[in-house]
């Protein structure tokens, strides 16, 4: 498996730096935003049917958010001065929840006799939905944008007994919840920078330049992730009315009431995630080690004949003095100049 310290460093040969030369750290940014509040949108359906003998009517608070994670490393290349960014594989997650809080009401008008209850509930829906992708889904990411799609069959959110204080008047309501969820993320930049110098890195891999930070040791250097993210979430209330009115069945069903929540289309600017890169350690001095302290060799590794070596007598004609021609040892004289 390519990791991202292998990529780094194939990424920082490529281009003629020195994977001795690099150093990493984590940058995993991470986004909570509520999109809309439950204060935000109240939904009334109205009466439905319209113009039927027995009607509904639901009254809605809508709300959604969204979290982003990442986890990957930002790698700083002091030979080229340059920085780049790698996901991760699998290290990114995106999630949106969708929430609704329902209540409901029922009335009727037959026969004369009109009676509308208090209102029912309220009831709680809920629902996620989820995508993992590699960070940072900047241009040129194969995985850009990530999204979701997700359509859920009807969920049961309530089932209540409708007992007017009417005799021969009886009835039971049923009430299912569907979701469809779209939403998409992409990467649109990291804004990596110190006092000194900033740099924008919008392609997926690819270093930007930013040069190093004067005498500071090691190197500060803020990232912030900057996103898009496009929702268009739809409830869908599926209501099974039956009444029961002197005898007569009535029933509502497969009626169909959407419920909207307002589609976002915003940028998503992160907070800033601190990277500390050291930077690399001093090149050896050029000082020539022992210079100087010669070994009393010649370049051929003889000894200087100048000398006054033991044992040496001087004499080029290799003879001995006159004095020393006694063979006795002890002979101290020196040949005559």
């Amino acid at each position: 498996m390519v990791t991202a310290a292998l990529l780094a460093s194939q990424l920082w040969l490529a281009h003629g730096g020195m994977a001795g030369a690099t150093e990493r750290d984590d940058f995993d940014p991470r986004l909570q935003r509520d999109l809309v509040g439950l204060d935000d949108v109240d939904f009334d359906s109205g009466w439905v049917p319209a113009d039927s003998p027995v009607q509904l009517r639901f009254y809605a608070h809508v709300a959604d958010s969204v979290v982003v994670e990442m986890l990957g490393d930002g790698v700083y290349d002091w030979d080229a001065e340059e920085i780049a960014f790698f996901g991760d594989e699998g290290g990114g997650h995106f999630s949106i929840d969708v929430g609704m809080n329902l209540q409901a009401s029922v009335r009727f008008d037959v026969a004369g006799i009109t009676w509308e209850s208090d209102i029912l509930g309220p009831w709680d829906y809920a629902i996620t939905s989820d995508a993992y992708f590699t960070p940072y889904l900047l241009p040129g990411h194969p995985e850009r944008p990530v999204v979701i799609e997700d359509q859920t069959d009807a969920a049961p959110v309530a089932s209540v007994p409708i007992v007017p204080d009417i005799v021969l008047v009886s009835g039971n309501l049923d009430v299912s919840v569907a979701a469809d969820i779209t939403a998409s993320l992409s990467g649109l930049r990291i804004e990596a920078g110190h006092a000194s110098d900033q740099a924008i890195v919008d392609a997926s891999q690819v270093p930007s330049p930013l040069s190093p930070d004067p005498g500071v040791d090691p190197m500060a250097v803020d990232g912030v992730m900057v996103m898009q993210l496009q929702t268009a979430p739809v409830l869908t209330i599926r209501p099974h009315l039956v009444m029961s009115i002197l005898g007569t069945d009535y029933e509502i069903f497969g009626v169909d009431i959407p419920v909207a929540l307002p589609q976002t289309d915003d940028q998503l600017d992160f907070d800033p995630e601190t990277m500390l890169f050291d930077a690399p350690a001093p090149a050896p001095s050029d000082d020539e080690s022992g210079e100087g302290g010669g070994t009393g060799l010649d370049d051929a590794g003889v000894a200087d004949s100048s000398g006054t070596g033991s044992g040496g007598t001087g004499d080029t004609d290799g003879g001995s003095p006159e004095c020393c021609e006694d063979t006795g040892s002890g002979c101290g004289c020196r040949s005559r100049g």
